[in-house]
Order: structure tokens, then C-alpha cells, then sequence
């Protein structure tokens, strides 16, 4: 719901762990019920159309499982999302045979219930073990193109990491043998191998030249200005100095030196 994809499980911003982090606050009887509550206080509005961040989390989270067991609805899952799932089917054994993730009533709406069962980790686990599509761009020189008529491509060489094979179609074609040998930026649907981050290919969509500053090479000795540097990376003034805090307290800090500082002893 923030727009950012994930590949795994691990640090996440600090909207996230302060308006989404759950507690155990109930546990009741028959098929066992734990209640979970927002750890943040929440202000009740008189409003119906009114909704908290973490209650549409919970409630996007119980779509997403209700599609996984009918049918597969939603595409372009979070893979972060989909891999937490697949490691909370795996309680499904002879003794649970399923578990109901139920998102209370909120902002006028009434509760939805999601299934997770043997089918909907099988479900997850199809998604992961397949390949992802999504937009992307990548930065590299434009090399050994082939304008065959059958199936146009080219290769991008980025400064960092593999090549990556692009097709292209016959409106680029033009732009591709003129930036032959040169920098430049591609921007269209890429295929990312599952269990990984790693551009397999990708379909252009928009082609451009990209100055040599932006990919590092031969500007060492240049000593770009600042506001070079700025524009070549696409950064902005920040507005907001809060961007900039950690995201650890300060007792986590004073524990993360003295391990620091145990572990340097250790070795010495």
C-alpha cells in the first residue's frame, strides 16, 4: 500500500512500525480466537468514511488472502507479503486445518474474513516460485542491437551487475541505432527472476540519453558540483528533517555499540 515492493521480510519504514505493529491483547475460548489490537492509540471519529492506516493494512491483507483462495483476483502481489504468508500456512498440519484472519468492523464497513488453508500457501508459493513484471528502469550503455524484423533487440550494460537483453519495437528503432554505444536510461515492464530482484528482460517503453556523469565513468577527476551530482541523481531538498531519523530507540543504539564493542574484543 505504500508502493514498495519487497523482496523479503526486513526493515521497514516508520509509518509502518508505528501505525500497523499488532498486540496480543485476548485470548478466547472454543476454536482458539487471539484478538489482536493497533499498538498506536487510535482517535475515534464521527465520521463513517473516516480510517485509520493500520485498519486499511489489516483489511487489504484479508482481501489479498481471500484471493489467493478463490481464484487468484489480484495480481502483482507484494512477493514480502506473499513469502509471510506462505511461513503462516505452515501451522496447517493434521491437528489445524485452517486459520480465519478476520478484519473488524471499520469506518462504517462491515467485518471480512479471509481463509488461509493448505490452498492458499500453495497458491503463495506458485506465485513466488514464478516470474514477477513490473516497471523498471535501468541505467547502462546501449550495446549490440538487432534490428531484425522477427524480434528486435538489444543489450544494456549497467555499470553495476549483469547485462540485460531488451526487446523493443519498430517506433524505437530509430533511438536505438542513434544511441548505439552510449549511455542512456530504459524504462518498460521488466521479467524479475523469482526468489530475486534481477531484471531478466525487459520490454522498452521509453528510451533516453543519459549523461555519462550519472553512470561514473571516466569522472573521477571531475569534481562535479553539487548541484551536478543533485540533478544527475534526481535528488530533492528535503522538506521534512523527521525523513532523516533512525529507526532505532535509543536504548536499541546503546545495545548495538556494546555488542559493537563485544564482538571487536572477542576478536582481538
Amino acid at each position: 500500500m505504500e508502493g514498495r515492493k519487497t523482496i523479503h521480510p526486513g526493515p521497514v519504514n516508520e509509518q509502518i512500525r508505528n501505525e500497523c505493529t499488532l498486540e496480543l491483547i485476548a485470548i478466547r475460548r472454543g476454536s482458539t480466537t487471539l484478538d489482536f489490537g493497533l499498538v498506536k492509540p487510535q482517535m475515534i471519529l464521527p465520521f463513517e468514511d473516516v480510517r485509520q492506516f493500520g485498519a486499511e493494512v489489516v483489511e487489504e491483507l484479508t482481501d489479498t488472502i481471500k484471493s489467493l483462495g478463490n481464484g487468484n483476483k489480484k495480481r502483482n502481489l507484494d512477493a514480502g507479503v506473499l513469502q509471510s504468508l506462505y511461513g503462516l500456512g505452515s501451522i496447517i498440519d493434521g491437528r489445524i486445518t485452517e486459520l480465519e484472519w478476520i478484519a473488524p468492523k471499520s469506518g462504517g464497513r462491515k467485518s471480512i474474513k479471509g481463509l488461509v488453508n493448505k490452498k492458499v500457501r500453495e497458491r503463495a508459493a506458485a506465485q513466488l516460485s514464478g516470474p514477477r513484471f513490473k516497471v523498471t528502469h535501468i541505467d547502462g550503455i546501449l550495446d549490440m542491437a538487432d534490428f531484425s524484423r522477427r524480434e528486435r533487440k538489444c543489450r544494456i550494460d549497467p555499470a553495476i551487475g549483469a547485462s540485460v537483453t531488451c526487446t523493443f519495437g519498430s517506433d524505437h528503432e530509430n533511438d536505438v541505432q542513434a544511441l548505439l554505444r552510449q549511455p542512456v536510461r530504459v524504462t518498460g515492464l521488466g521479467k524479475i527472476q523469482p526468489h530475486s530482484d534481477r531484471v531478466d528482460s525487459l520490454e522498452i517503453q521509453r528510451i533516453e540519453p543519459l549523461p555519462s556523469l550519472s553512470l561514473g565513468e571516466g569522472n573521477f577527476f571531475l569534481s562535479p558540483s553539487i548541484q551536478q551530482l543533485a540533478a544527475s541523481q534526481g535528488a530533492k531538498p528535503f522538506r521534512d528533517v523527521s525523513v532523516l531519523a533512525g529507526v532505532l530507540n535509543d536504548e536499541e543504539v546503546d545495545d548495538f555499540i556494546a555488542e559493537i564493542y563485544r564482538a571487536r574484543s572477542g576478536n582481538e
